[in-house]
């Protein structure tokens, strides 16, 4: 259970994670949760669109896809630049204790491989949630 409280508690510092891009991209604030939100819901719109998507897997892509930042914190497109983060070591050590780590894991090297269109699905919910962001604080 302690393993189970600790992933949780982690989930829970995704609402106290600052979104960094709007220090070049707009005015906006925005926790990592709240982005993680929006990319939910428009991932779910999307796969209305389209039955032959596996609504399933593009959902757990949504929730997950920045679930490392809990670790990590966000890094903009510059901080990327010159900063490294260990994605995979953040993914690791978040998921080796829980009894459903390697679903975790699979769902974010899905994410990450850019392979399939549940994947490609996931990845435009998580730029239109940005983009209805920026859109939100007039900073389109």
């Amino acid at each position: 259970m302690n393993s189970i409280a600790n992933f949780l508690f982690e989930v829970g510092m995704l609402s106290r994670t600052p979104r960094s891009g709007y220090q070049f991209l707009g005015s906006g604030t925005e926790s990592v949760a709240e982005h993680i939100l929006r990319t939910v819901f428009v991932g779910y719109t999307l796969c209305k669109m389209d039955d032959s998507l596996n609504e399933m897997r593009v959902l757990k892509m949504c929730i997950l896809h920045d679930l490392p930042e809990a670790r990590t914190g966000d890094m903009n497109y510059v901080n990327k630049k010159y900063v490294t983060v260990d994605e995979t070591k953040a993914v690791k050590e978040l998921t080796d204790e829980l009894f459903f780590g390697d679903d975790i894991r699979s769902a974010l090297d899905e994410f990450n491989a850019r392979e399939t269109k549940e994947s490609f699905i996931a990845r435009d919910a998580d730029q239109i949630a940005l983009i209805l962001q920026l859109k939100e604080c007039g900073d389109l």
